[in-house]
């Protein structure tokens, strides 16, 4: 059950990671990037669409699909490692009713073969209890055929 509420909220936040970005991240106003031609529109776009076919995975209960959206050298930091854990781990997780959540991109970064996220998140039950929030930071990798989340970290506030 401990592993289950520690790595509960890192799916979640992968599911809808970029659900609800600021109209001005077209304008590159949370911008941090060092790296000269980085487009924070056309990531933004990018991303919003695996958000998107991430979020559609998850209505209809398709831990492969879910999967799907993460690299074969994923790691979910600190517990899982590998696409195939991750798949296990989701079609365990679609049981407990997590349906809504809150989230803000406090930061969007990148080059042509990675996109950074820094977020802050707030996740609740179907009833409508917060079951989480804390801050998060999914890297993007960019493969032969798709971007993919690499790299996955949810830090929960304390309570």
């Amino acid at each position: 059950m401990t592993k289950l509420k520690i790595l509960f909220p890192v799916f979640i936040l992968s599911i809808f990671s970029c659900q609800n970005i600021p109209k001005n991240s077209e304008s590159g106003a949370f911008q941090n990037d060092t790296t000269p031609g980085f487009d924070v529109a056309a990531a933004t776009k990018i991303i919003k669409e695996r958000c998107k076919e991430f979020e559609d995975a998850v209505k209809v209960g398709d831990s492969i699909a879910v999967g799907d959206l993460y690299t074969e050298d994923t790691k979910i930091i600190p517990s899982l490692t590998g696409r195939n854990s991750i798949i296990t781990e989701v079609h365990e997780m679609f049981r407990d009713s997590i349906t809504g959540m809150n989230f803000k991109i406090i930061n969007l970064w990148g080059n042509g073969n990675i996109i950074v996220e820094d977020a802050f998140v707030e996740f609740y039950h179907a009833n409508g209890t917060l079951v989480s929030k804390g801050n998060a930071l999914l890297v993007w990798k960019k493969e032969a055929d798709a971007w993919r989340i690499f790299r996955d970290v949810y830090k929960p506030d304390k309570k």
